[in-house]
């Protein structure tokens, strides 16, 4: 009877917190005052994701027109039922790339790699080894030819990974084919890492955060943050959290913060804010090197590129099984979009992340949540807030 009336208490909390984001809008009809159009919009989009799949928390930040606005639901642990607030930690997945790739950028303007060397010079065991064919660029946008998604499961130790790298065999020729792929960008941020002279996660968290002025994003969360640390949640609603293996804080390791992301986004829509080098690294990431035959999607360097305005079905084709999971033939010969949208999915077992941004209209939006949802359903909603907001009478 205790542990029945503890559930049904317990859950009650959960749902008051839900309702939370609600506060504002009643407190506004309550006082005869308009509520926050931005706010409406959002917790309209996203809410219902919640209900659909049993989402215990989310984050929602929106920057537009220099306002920024961020929306809390839920709980970060439905144990606990402790609320999600500007301090909760959640897992980003792929979205992590976007660091890997800003930090090769930056590390490319400081004179320490181009994108034209090949592996063996960092690596020097890779040498004449097929792979040692590929160059920098070509592992950072997925364009080897056929490095597969994962690493197989038998691939755990340094050892084994250098093996695996050893005996990869070239299926296409380098350049050609797009086949998204943990081992590809994780291979470029392990030699940017060597040609810096210290560890992946040293230079990332000691490095490239901050210079982004990023406070609480990290790839191994510090003992004194683990209290703000999300759980993840399995299709199962059990808690879970990612575990590290071959290169995952180059591909999927990353933990951070709606506040940070925003901020990351706000220097993705103004790299002139940011020092010297560090605004060339972000334009560089911004630029087109490859596009998907037979589709409007561009692949910049941890950022998937589109022509602005862009459709949502033009947006949602980019994370089809086929690009995602299937080797896709690409072209340089393109001319580069005037104007531009930006996005990145991220996943692990218990976490989706969304960015999304598009600088001609000053708009970007983070979304994050502590268990995955298929990426479409991201995309729409993300689409559905940027359109009424930029058709919002109130916002004109």
């Amino acid at each position: 009877m205790q542990r029945h009336l503890l559930s049904f208490l317990k859950l009650g909390f959960i749902t008051l917190i839900y309702g939370c984001s609600l506060q504002t809008q009643a407190q506004a009809l309550h006082q005869n005052t308009p509520p926050d159009p931005i706010q409406t919009v959002i917790t309209n989009a996203f809410k219902p994701l919640m209900n659909q799949y049993h989402v215990p928390g989310m984050a929602i930040g929106i920057i537009y027109k220099n306002h920024i606005n961020q929306q809390y639901y839920g709980v970060q642990s439905i144990t606990t039922a402790t609320p999600v607030t500007p301090q909760t930690i959640f897992e980003l997945g792929s979205v992590s790339k976007i660091f890997t790739a800003t930090a090769g950028a930056y590390a490319k303007q400081q004179g320490k790699i181009s994108f034209q060397d090949h592996p063996s010079q960092y690596w020097p065991a890779l040498k004449q080894a097929p792979i040692d064919q590929l160059n920098l660029l070509q592992l950072l946008t997925y364009t080897s030819g056929h490095l597969s998604l994962q690493f197989p499961e038998t691939v755990k130790t340094d050892q084994q990974v250098l093996s695996y790298f050893k005996n990869w065999q070239i299926k296409n020729k380098p350049g050609q084919y797009r086949q998204y792929s943990n081992p590809s960008i994780g291979l470029f941020g392990h030699l940017t890492a060597k040609a810096v002279g210290m560890p992946f996660t040293t230079w990332l968290e000691g490095t490239i955060f901050p210079q982004l002025e990023l406070k609480n994003t990290y790839i191994q969360v510090p003992s004194d943050k683990m209290k703000d640390y999300a759980l993840g949640y399995d299709s199962k609603n059990r808690p879970i959290r990612v575990d590290a293996g071959p290169f995952s804080a180059e591909a999927y390791g990353v933990k951070s913060t709606l506040p940070d992301l925003l901020q990351f986004l706000k220097l993705s829509l103004h790299p002139e804010t940011s020092s010297p080098l560090m605004k060339q690294a972000i334009l560089d990431t911004q630029q087109g090197y490859y596009k998907v035959v037979g589709h409007d999607m561009y692949q910049a360097l941890g950022w998937e590129m589109f022509a602005y305005p862009t459709r949502l079905e033009t947006l949602t084709d980019s994370n089809t099984e086929q690009i995602i999971f299937e080797s896709n033939e690409m072209t340089t010969h393109f001319s580069e979009p005037r104007s531009k949208v930006f996005h990145k999915t991220g996943s692990t077992n218990g976490f989706g992340t969304y960015l999304f941004f598009v600088p001609n209209e000053d708009f970007a939006l983070v979304m994050l949540m502590n268990k995955r949802i298929p990426n479409q359903e991201r995309i729409k909603a993300a689409y559905r807030v940027f359109t009424e907001l930029k058709n919002h009478p109130a916002l004109k």
